[in-house]
């Protein structure tokens, strides 16, 4: 019997014994089992930090350093050569947070995401205040184009609604890890720009493309929730054999009741898209994709799935453009080998990626 289809029993048994061994409990063993953060995962972002890593706090009553943390990231210096870590006490922080090129190496760290919340409503229709013309992308609540940026342990959201557009956050950065959060939107929750992109533990909800952008980003052991009768992914790329696209390894892919969505649609001819081990809910399509109204996308994309499992995994009925990965071709698409910069090398930062997966038991 597959994970999938678990009785309660067995579940309850097998997350005991996750505890017991201090992994990582497999993703996709109850459709039902709510997103919860996992503490010892947290320890992920800890292994970025040195001697010189400099904290300041953050606290909405006032009673820190600052009491927004776009201050807090106002006083970062341009250029920084070591991390500062934002420490956000527990709160609803109703506002945007910018963080530009030039100030690398900020974590933004919250102690609870059911309890730190960055939130705004802003949309992609909306008008700039300086006169500039509409926000488009630029409406999101967080938007980060720093390299090495980690968030941990918050909820990032845009409340404004289901349409138009409307981001959570705003990703264009090499090196970004996200550990612990919940990204909450509607249409365009998350938008994965550039650059290699790692979301460890996360849950990302919206309705129409939610996940989207031309990063090279792996979501493990994630939970995707649609709420929208639509698409859940919409990657980018405009030319052939580009290291980038989304895999989604060991993820729990969930739909609210009396939805059918697709897993995904190619924003761009050349998108990329891999649900690797995934538990799929019953709102998936049989057909699993689309072409976004364009055939032509159908011989350049590439959608795949590997050992897909629950309800929403059908792989008799997937268009016939898409791909059911064997053991051999699956292999590229695990989390160290596809996370490679420029698709070739093992780099120190996507190192200490890879052992603390192996550290902690993460299933690989």
């Amino acid at each position: 019997m597959s994970a999938g289809f678990m009785s309660g029993k067995v579940f309850k048994l097998s997350v005991f014994f996750c505890l017991l061994t201090g992994c990582v409990c497999n993703a996709i063993q109850d459709s039902n089992a709510p997103w919860q953060t996992d503490d010892k995962l947290a320890a992920l972002a800890k292994l970025f930090e040195t001697g010189k890593t400099r904290q300041i706090t953050v606290d909405a009553d006032g009673h820190a350093d600052f009491n927004s943390i776009q201050k807090a990231v106002d006083s970062v210096g341009k250029g920084n050569k070591e991390r500062v870590v934002v420490l956000i006490k527990p709160g609803f922080y109703r506002e945007r947070v910018l963080i530009p090129e030039n100030k690398p190496f900020i974590t933004l760290r919250g102690e609870d995401p059911f309890k730190t919340t960055i939130s705004y409503n802003l949309n992609h229709e909306m008008l700039k205040p300086d006169g500039s013309g509409k926000y488009r992308s630029d409406c999101a609540t967080l938007i980060a184009e720093s390299p090495d940026l980690i968030l941990e342990n918050l909820t990032v959201e845009n409340t404004f609604g289901p349409h138009p557009q409307a981001l959570a956050a705003k990703l264009v950065c090499e090196r970004a890890i996200a550990v612990n959060c919940r990204f909450l939107g509607g249409q365009d929750t998350l938008m994965a720009n550039s650059g290699r992109q790692y979301y460890l533990n996360c849950y990302v909800e919206g309705g129409t493309d939610f996940i989207y952008g031309y990063a090279q980003a792996v979501f493990d052991n994630c939970t995707i929730h649609s709420k929208e009768n639509s698409h859940i992914t919409a990657h980018a790329a405009s030319e052939p054999n580009l290291p980038t696209g989304f895999v989604f390894y060991n993820c729990r892919v969930t739909t609210a009741d009396g939805i059918m969505t697709d897993l995904g649609r190619p924003w761009r001819p050349y998108a990329k898209v891999v649900y690797y081990d995934c538990w799929l809910d019953k709102g998936i399509k049989p057909v699993g994709w689309d072409n976004w109204r364009d055939p032509n996308r159908e011989k350049t994309a590439f959608f795949a799935e590997y050992r897909s499992s629950g309800p929403g995994a059908n792989p008799s009925s997937r268009v016939k453009w898409s791909h059911q990965l064997n053991d051999e071709e699956a292999k590229k698409f695990l989390p160290g080998n596809f996370m490679k910069l420029d698709g070739i090398t093992v780099d120190q930062w996507l190192r200490e990626i890879l052992d603390f997966r192996k550290t902690t038991a993460i299933k690989n």
